[in-house]
């Protein structure tokens, strides 16, 4: 699993919120027990309307053979207890290249991307107003790893867009600890707008999913882990 594709992908799928309707942490990405990222998640919930954000980047070994950072944005609303992504907007710099995108959403589906440079057609592309039932990757973020309770951990799946790719993360059942913990199964499954050499590389990265207890008959996600050929990728909270 190339270094970059293992960054991005548990930079989606991990995060651990301080409080119920406010997040701000930090958060450490190792292997084999050596730090190569780490990754700062903030986010705010007032009524039905939610804002976060994330800020990630590479550092020691991986840093000097991996020169990449992250930065998003998100804004939508609770539906029927489902996030409805309203806008989302990302920065790569990926080895001295950055990229620029912006999504705007109307209901549950694209309504606009723009692309600062402007990307040139591929043959993989796909119409982002084409695509129904989506959301963007970081407000399903912010909706997994907020505090819930034991009967809503795990059990989840979003089909997120990017602006380029539809993508999707899902959570498995529940399987309770002794100790008050809760872990699943996960997986990130790549769909659609995808080079096909990526897709052929690796479509889907396995995710095991730790949930602990975050106050009374609360928990929260403590942790996650993605296997690769170098040995487990963890994502811990500080």
């Amino acid at each position: 699993m190339p270094l970059r594709t293992m960054f991005v992908t548990l930079l989606l799928a991990a995060a651990f919120p301080a409080q119920a309707q406010e997040l701000d942490a930090r958060y450490d990405l190792s292997l084999r027990g050596i730090t190569g990222g780490q990754i700062a998640l903030a986010g705010r919930q007032e009524g039905a309307g939610y804002s976060v954000g994330a800020e990630a980047k590479a550092t020691g070994l991986v840093g000097t053979l991996l020169k990449y950072g992250y930065e998003g944005r998100a804004r939508g609303q609770y539906v029927a207890g489902r996030p409805v992504s309203q806008s989302y907007s990302e920065i790569e710099n990926d080895d001295g290249e950055r990229t620029e995108a912006d999504v705007a959403f109307r209901g549950t589906r694209p309504a606009a991307v723009t692309f600062t440079p402007p990307r040139e057609p591929r043959d993989h592309d796909i119409d982002p107003t084409a695509q129904r039932g989506v959301i963007d990757p970081l407000s399903a973020l912010y909706d997994v790893m907020r505090p819930t309770t034991p009967s809503r951990a795990c059990n989840r799946r979003y089909d997120l867009f990017d602006g380029r790719h539809v993508s999707r993360l899902t959570l498995g059942q529940p399987a309770a600890g002794a100790d008050g913990t809760i872990r699943c199964a996960g997986e990130y499954r790549r769909i659609a707008g995808y080079a096909p050499e990526r897709l052929a590389e690796r479509p889907v990265v396995r995710l095991d999913i730790l949930y602990a207890p975050a106050g009374p008959g609360a928990v929260a996600v403590s942790e996650v882990r993605s296997p690769t050929r170098f040995g487990d990728a963890v994502l811990r909270r500080r």
